[in-house]
């Protein structure tokens, strides 16, 4: 752990040597492979376009989609833990990528052995949302995010039936800047929630709670 980490609070467990980072080129991707990197970790990044990482470590990168199942195994050879961090910009919400990309990530652990997974969701839609505000803000994203909030809900059934000592966190909201400090996750749905986590909080929260088997099989609310 973090000398910073101790100062903040967190949590003193012995983190995974090895993390494989899918959706690294993302943000919560990019803060992770950061944060994992001052921690010590052995790092893969398994991306697209090596390019998007935009200066973000990683120990080794491999390159290729998620639909392409050699460069999926050769990313997770050697893994103790892997992260998909998924994101979908607009133009790409009808994409597959949350579900079948998973499915891809969760069969090849399977094969090479690999059981701690975590997933970055959100908490936007079903029993995650709490509070008649955060609900009507929830339709209205359904609404106009349904290709996205469909494949997250399919998302979630292949994770849950994975048989892989799964942990999914479900921000609320996400923003650049600073770590603010750590805060314990919720093993329900905040109630009005609207903490704005940083990118580096989630990467911390992220470390955290990869060797933590308290957290195995729930969702974490930040």
């Amino acid at each position: 752990m973090s000398r910073a980490a101790a100062e903040r609070g967190a949590p003193r467990t012995e983190r995974p040597v090895n993390l494989t980072v899918f959706g690294a080129t993302g943000r919560a991707g990019r803060a992770l492979l950061t944060a994992a990197g001052a921690a010590g970790l052995a790092t893969t990044a398994h991306v697209r376009d090596p390019a998007r990482l935009a200066g973000a470590p990683a120990g080794r990168i491999v390159t290729g989609s998620v639909f392409e199942r050699d460069t999926v195994l050769d990313a997770l050879d050697g893994a103790d833990a892997v992260v998909v961090a998924f994101g979908l910009r607009r133009r790409e919400r009808r994409t597959p990528l949350y579900a079948q990309g998973t499915r891809h990530v969760v069969d090849a652990m399977h094969l090479l052995g690999v059981h701690r997974l975590l997933v970055v969701s959100e908490a936007a839609y079903g029993d995650h949302v709490q509070g008649a505000v955060q609900r009507g803000l929830a339709k209205l994203y359904g609404t106009v995010a349904a290709p996205a909030v469909r494949g997250r809900r399919e998302q979630d059934a292949v994770v849950t039936a994975s048989g892989l000592d799964w942990t999914v966190v479900r921000p609320t909201v996400l923003t650049e800047g600073p770590p603010r400090g750590y805060r314990p996750p919720a093993t329900a749905p905040r109630r009005a929630d609207t903490y704005r986590l940083t990118y580096a909080d989630l990467a911390e929260l992220i470390l955290q709670a990869l060797p933590d088997p308290a957290t195995y099989r729930r969702s974490l609310y930040p």
